[in-house]
């Protein structure tokens, strides 16, 4: 009997049908062996993409915070930082972009909820890389703010120093023209006085000889240097230190008076421009 059913099995196993079943048997087994690795594959791409997504958000998240920070200039340092998380970002959308387009043109899978998926998730990344975008562009616009606020910064430096240096000039010429002015006021008000007997005032050579006094001339110039040296509007008042005087230079009367007060000439100008105006060297003589 073991010999009857070996031998039967051998004939099976060598008909046509059974090796036709067992060709049909083993394409099934390398169908759903390749089916298998493909649906591996798939998945395993749309797990790395959906981590991926979930990587972004949080990235997205904080470069909304960094970026829209309002009325803060952001440091060269962290814009960099910014700008290569951005660039980053949106070359890790671009990848995922193409990898659910490819996923999309394989046909292998029928499956409604998967194709589903997969639109959801191109319809998220096409949402974030346009977000990436306008953070991009925001953080561009930021830098053109920040870089005319230092042109602006450096242009108002610029006329701030410009206007520093006027008023510098401006002061120069201000003390200068003040200095002049001063000068000049000092040379119109010049005047000069000398207080002297008539023997002082000949050997000052203010007074030459010339037998009776009354002959005497008065030498205007003749010694500058033995007068006092004054501004006549600061001076009204003059003590001889003497007990008697005289003006022998040439002023009007009516100008000038000479009083004793306590034993002393004094002599008290009452219209100094009328009392300088036809000489401006005061000659008094004492006894």
């Amino acid at each position: 009997m073991a010999c009857l059913a070996i031998g039967l099995a051998s004939c099976v196993e060598n008909s046509p049908k059974y090796k036709e079943l067992q060709a049909q048997l083993d394409s099934l087994q390398g169908n759903y062996g390749t089916q298998k690795n493909l649906l591996d594959d798939v998945f395993a791409t749309l797990n790395r993409v959906e981590n991926g997504l979930k990587t972004i958000r949080q990235t997205e998240n904080i470069l909304t915070v960094e970026t829209n920070k309002d009325g803060v200039d952001i440091p060269q340092e962290q814009k960099v930082r910014l700008q290569s998380d951005i660039d980053a970002v949106q070359e890790a959308i671009k990848q995922y972009k193409s990898q659910i387009e490819q996923l999309k043109k394989d046909n292998s899978i029928k499956s409604v909820e998967y194709k589903k998926r997969l639109n959801a998730i191109q319809k998220e990344l096409d949402e974030k890389s346009a977000t990436i975008t306008k953070l991009s562009n925001l953080l561009a616009e930021k830098e053109e703010i920040i870089l005319q606020k230092e042109q602006t910064i450096d242009s108002l430096g610029q006329t701030i120093q410009g206007l520093q240096e006027d008023v510098t000039n401006l002061s120069s010429e201000g003390e200068r023209l003040k200095n002049k002015i001063d000068t000049q006021d000092r040379a119109l008000y010049a005047a000069y006085y000398i207080i002297g007997s008539k023997d002082d005032l000949i050997k000052s050579g203010v007074l030459s000889r010339g037998g009776l006094f009354r002959s005497a001339k008065v030498e205007y110039q003749a010694e500058q240097n033995a007068f006092i040296k004054i501004d006549y509007r600061e001076i009204s008042v003059i003590n001889t230190n003497a007990g008697k005087a005289k003006v022998l230079s040439n002023h009007s009367k009516e100008t000038y008076s000479i009083d004793n007060v306590n034993g002393e000439a004094i002599i008290t100008i009452s219209n100094p421009q009328g009392f300088w105006e036809q000489t401006k060297y005061l000659v008094i003589q004492v006894q």
